[in-house]
């Protein structure tokens, strides 16, 4: 048994003449040089190899391009630039230039992405859908009720369509035939507005059916096409309106149950 002072060599030997078997594999924690870790060999128990410590070693963090922050020590954290620089719902980030970028807020509802090298930095911008003269909906309606007037004030005849404008620059094509046209008695006529909600757009029929010597005069149909500008993403209704000339005979429209029809195109700005 070794004492005190004595030098322990041989760590299994030394102990041996005692009768205390120590692992031979602890002789592996021996040696070694300055620098050097220690590290697992294989799965046995105690099998331990020293290894020098420079594999896999990371001696400095460097932001690269869309990346900021790094280092050399401690503990380096690093920011996704590209990521920070979006500041609301629905931000895009856009290419300026060679590794450079910026952010491209989000456009008007129902716009989209355009091309132009005019605008600084991005060269793109947000733009109303191009394609003037595209009809971009239709909406039709008819009407067979027979409506009678015998005032000079105007009535809605019951023909009426309703269009949303999906947006403010377009157009609004009207095409409209009023059926069943007549009057009553004899020395008076029909009169036939086109109005948008309380604003006339078009008186498309002035004198209609005179006919001073007859008391009775139908006439058939009555049509018009305007072409109009509402400048609104609303609903927006357009009619028929109707009256008597005299202001005391019989206007009629639908007379005999006749279809009028009204048709509204949207057409793209």
């Amino acid at each position: 048994m070794p004492t005190a002072t004595d030098l322990v060599t041989d760590l299994p030997a030394d102990f041996e003449v005692f009768g205390q078997a120590v692992a031979t594999s602890m002789a592996d924690l021996l040696g070694g040089t300055s620098g050097q870790i220690l590290a697992k060999n294989s799965n046995t128990d105690m099998d331990f190899v020293w290894i020098t410590n420079d594999v896999g070693d990371i001696t400095a963090v460097t932001a690269g391009t869309g990346i900021s922050g790094g280092g050399t020590s401690g503990a380096v954290t690093i920011t996704n630039s590209m990521a920070t620089e979006i500041a609301a719902k629905g931000d895009l980030i856009v290419g300026t230039g060679s590794a450079t970028f910026d952010n491209l807020g989000v456009g008007t509802n129902g716009y989209v992405l355009t091309a132009d090298s005019t605008v600084s930095p991005t060269g793109l911008k947000w733009a109303a859908p191009a394609g003037g003269g595209k009809v971009l909906q239709v909406v039709n309606a008819t009407y067979s009720t027979l409506a009678t007037n015998s005032t000079s004030t105007y009535a809605d005849t019951g023909l009426t369509a309703t269009i949303t404008p999906s947006s403010a620059t377009s157009k609004v094509l009207v095409f409209v035939s009023q059926t069943g046209c007549a009057k009553t008695t004899n020395n008076t006529y029909l009169l036939l507005r086109l109005v948008r909600t309380a604003t006339t757009l078009i008186a498309f029929e002035m004198n209609g059916g005179y006919n001073a010597g007859t008391t009775a005069n139908y006439f058939g149909s009555c049509s018009t096409t305007y072409l109009d500008s509402p400048s609104t993403t609303s609903a927006t209704t357009y009619k028929t309106t109707f009256a008597s000339d005299s202001n005391s005979a019989d206007a009629r429209v639908q007379a005999g149950g006749s279809t009028s029809t009204i048709t509204l195109l949207e057409i793209g700005a």
